[in-house]
């Protein structure tokens, strides 16, 4: 799941809570969207045990210098490949990197050949693919996990989903409802 890019750890915490006891969250990407460099650190620090507590990875959002000060498993790149390697240089063997913002399937074998942990599909609109279009082809061709980012627990593509992993954006957080009836539905 991907954590809202705004608000306090304190206005955070009480939505993490109530997701942990409905799905299961493998990983969890904390945005640092509005945040000030402090105030994401802040707000990493806060939350990052709490998950962490429960089996969930903590990524951060292309920071990569911070993973090891900020005590985290890994980072999300959305940047391009030079960035990407940069990350994984720095981080492996020892911490998660993953990248998103893939548009083509030529895109998605050159980040997939830099070893990296999983590519997610759906964080960019591209016209002649869906991104769970990409995810299946992804997840069916290749051994790198594939993780789709669903619009919402009502995507129509959750249910032929062959992706390893199912990625839910920050607007989740406030619908326990939603959030339920995906559990109930094994995704």
């Amino acid at each position: 799941m991907i954590a809202p890019g705004q608000g306090t750890a304190d206005d955070f915490r009480p939505a993490l809570n109530s997701a942990l006891e409905i799905v299961s969250i493998s990983a969890l990407l904390l945005k640092q969207g509005e945040r000030s460099e402090e105030a994401y650190a802040q707000f990493v620090e806060a939350i990052a045990p709490l998950a962490q507590q429960k089996g969930v990875a903590v990524l951060l959002d292309n920071r990569p210098e911070l993973v090891r000060a900020l005590g985290v498993d890994g980072v999300h790149m959305t940047g391009g490949i030079k960035a990407v390697r940069e990350a994984l240089d720095a981080l492996k063997p020892d911490f998660i990197v993953g990248t998103g913002d893939i548009g083509a399937r030529h895109e998605a074998m050159l980040r997939g050949e830099l070893e990296i942990d999983y590519l997610m599909f759906g964080d960019r609109q591209v016209p002649e693919w869906t991104g769970a279009d990409l995810a299946n082809w992804w997840a069916e061709t290749f051994e790198v996990a594939s993780v789709y980012l669903a619009e919402n627990v009502d995507d129509p593509a959750i249910a032929n989903l062959q992706s390893e992993f199912l990625g839910l954006p920050e607007t989740m957080w406030s619908d326990t409802e939603a959030l339920a009836r995906l559990a109930e539905a094994g995704k």
